[in-house]
């Protein structure tokens, strides 16, 4: 076989690079809190888990809580970048209310909140970040939550750490997680602790019920992202929250845009009709290419042939299954097929034309033999 000249090598390589690069980008996304980020701020590593842990799903529209028994669901809703409003409020309110799991983990934005009271909840954010001098790790702004309570939820875990992270008003729920008593909420944004700061063990992870199902409240959001995932003992927090139902529900309905394929390969996930649009675009194609001929359409030609009964082959077309006859192909005409490629070819000797017949008709009787 000939070498390609090099120009021609270089052009396929950048058509590869640049299809890889497309496939990339329409797969991946920079999203802060993403799905599809795989950077140190994506939760590509916790979608991982999700799908490791349970039955999991992502979610681009609410419609999702619709589906399944809320009873065996957890969902997870991160730092919404919009608003739950109408419809989209009504649904995460009436999946709590029927025995859903609901994790909200925020910590300075307004839809956390607005979304905890909407669906029933008591707990909120407070919204100014947690400092802790003594018990931190790599800094003050990352504080370690050093008091856990044994729970479904805290199964494993003997401490978070934490990232920017604010505390929760509790309300009427339960505190299952708290800062040390050396923490602080830095309300004037100095970065260090100031007169007016209180020190205190301030409340990190709340539980309350909310008709008849759970609301989990989380004051970091960052726990989930794939730099901190791996901290003492984030992994293991977020599996307890995964194992506590038999399906989860990833919510990023209202967390900004998704990268295309992905969406596209959700659609596509989520739509019987379109599947079955997909399917017959298949079929149609795999027709196609049986009609025109080749190696894998002469296999399923083969394949289907042998799988029909004898009597239902005379009425299926000769293009989609080969030949009907047990035997030897159909006689061919070569006075016919002389005049065709003289025809096609009249500067060809008559020798030449001959030569090629011979090839031809002999790769059919091979082919034959093979099938």
């Amino acid at each position: 076989m000939r070498t390609p000249p090099i120009p021609r090598l270089v052009l396929y390589a950048l058509a590869v690079v640049l299809a890889v690069a497309l496939v990339v980008a329409a797969s991946t996304t920079s999203a802060a809190f993403g799905a599809y980020n795989v950077e140190w701020d994506g939760t590509s590593d916790f979608r991982e888990l999700a799908d490791q842990r349970s039955d999991s799903r992502v979610g681009l529209e609410t419609s999702a809580y619709e589906t399944g028994d809320p009873d065996d669901t957890v969902a997870v809703v991160l730092a919404p970048a919009s608003p739950y409003e109408g419809n989209d409020s009504r649904r995460v309110r009436e999946f709590v209310e029927a025995g859903g799991t609901l994790v909200v983990a925020d910590d300075v934005g307004p839809h956390g909140d607005a979304l905890l009271a909407d669906v029933g909840a008591t707990a909120r954010f407070d919204g100014a970040q947690l400092r802790d001098e003594r018990s931190y790790y790599r800094a003050p702004s990352l504080p370690v939550a050093t008091n856990v309570t044994d729970t479904r939820y805290t199964a494993g875990v003997e401490r978070l750490t934490l990232n920017g992270a604010t505390a929760i008003d509790p309300g009427n729920a339960t505190v299952i997680a708290t800062t040390s008593s050396f923490a602080y909420l830095d309300r004037n944004a100095t970065g260090d602790l100031s007169p007016d700061d209180e020190l205190d063990a301030y409340p990190v992870v709340t539980v309350e019920s909310v008709g008849d199902g759970r609301v989990i409240g989380v004051g970091d959001p960052s726990l989930f992202i794939n730099a901190m995932l791996t901290e003492p003992d984030n992994e293991a927090f977020a599996t307890a929250l995964l194992d506590a139902r038999d399906r989860t529900l990833l919510d990023y309905s209202q967390s900004g845009d998704q990268p295309p394929l992905a969406v596209a390969l959700l659609g596509f996930r989520s739509s019987p009709p379109i599947q079955a649009v997909i399917g017959l675009l298949g079929v149609g194609a795999v027709w196609g290419y049986a009609r025109r001929g080749g190696g894998v359409a002469r296999a399923v030609r083969t394949g289907l042939r042998s799988a029909l009964p004898r009597a239902w082959r005379e009425r299926v077309p000769v293009w989609l299954i080969g030949s009907t006859a047990e035997g030897d192909a159909p006689p061919v005409d070569e006075g016919a097929v002389f005049d065709a490629v003289r025809g096609r070819y009249p500067e060809w000797e008559a020798g030449r034309v001959r030569r090629a017949m011979t090839d031809v008709l002999s790769e059919r009787v091979r082919e034959d033999e093979d099938e």
